[in-house]
């Protein structure tokens, strides 16, 4: 990269030297991108349109790759060719994510909290709407899982850690995965185990593939296959019979006591299983 502006070329020299440096101005850009996303014009009366990530995709993806032109080691990490063991680890994490997010929903389901009694296109719709509405919502989950793991588990974690110390990087990306998904202390509680998993599946693994495949088969199985009946059409619509403290609002980032008790058991097996890794 090649800028004959001094002041221009001390910056880029700051952040290519200077990993707090880096961190601080990735995560700030991200924050402008995301922000402005959200204030994007939305209609909350369409249940199809998803009003942040597909939007912020392009941008996430084009201030990541800037920003990996500044060190050589970060763009070979961004470049490399996906190998067969990637895209097992994605399946893998595809498959893990959906089996424990239906589990979990089958729970609520057998304790009588939540019932899915019909299919998507026995509610007045056409199948051929439903499935339509299904891929969409696929795609539209691939470009949030890829934006939250790239800022969260992926370029922002790792510049945290050259930083700092990695407890430091997870107390610093953690918090700031919770707090993104919005206000109160329940989501906040579930979106940090959450973050947690992630980033102990990430850490185990060394790379996002496992992480993101387990995101992504998490948010399909609670928005495709079971998604809640006032969003976008899914396979077996969701109803919710309560307890509210215990079902949450599964699909949505408001999690109740059931999914917050499964995210930390499963935050605390892979930290065990990271552990495990790291004693050998």
């Amino acid at each position: 990269m090649t800028v004959n502006n001094p002041r221009v070329s001390g910056v880029i020299e700051l952040l290519r030297t200077s990993a707090a440096a880096r961190s601080v101005a990735y995560f700030s850009a991200m924050v402008g991108v995301l922000l402005a996303c959200f204030k994007l014009p939305y209609d909350p009366e369409n249940p199809f349109e998803e009003h942040v990530h597909p939007q912020a995709f392009p941008g996430v993806v084009a201030i990541t790759d800037l920003f990996t032109r500044l060190r050589p080691e970060d763009r070979a990490a961004w470049t490399r060719q996906p190998t067969a063991a990637d895209l097992t680890d994605l399946a893998r994490g595809i498959a893990l994510g959906t089996t424990v997010s239906a589990a979990v929903l089958g729970v609520g389901m057998a304790k009588g909290w939540m019932s899915a009694p019909t299919w998507g296109w026995e509610q007045g719709l056409k199948r051929e709407t439903v499935l339509a509405a299904v891929a969409l919502k696929a795609a539209q989950e691939a470009m949030l899982v890829f934006n939250e793991e790239m800022i969260f588990r992926g370029y922002g974690l790792d510049t945290l850690r050259a930083a700092f110390s990695l407890p430091t990087a997870l107390a610093i990306s953690v918090p700031l995965f919770a707090r993104y998904h919005g206000p109160g202390w329940k989501r906040f509680l579930g979106l940090s185990a959450a973050g947690l998993l992630l980033a102990f599946l990430r850490l185990r693994t060394g790379n996002l593939w496992f992480a993101a495949g387990y995101h992504y088969g998490w948010n399909i199985a609670q928005k495709s296959i079971f998604g809640p009946e006032d969003s976008a059409p899914s396979l077996r619509p969701l109803r919710l019979h309560g307890p509210e403290a215990w079902v949450g609002h599964p699909g949505h980032p408001d999690p109740g006591w059931l999914h917050i008790v499964a995210t930390i058991l499963m935050a605390a097996v892979a930290g065990g299983w990271l552990w495990r890794k790291q004693a050998r």
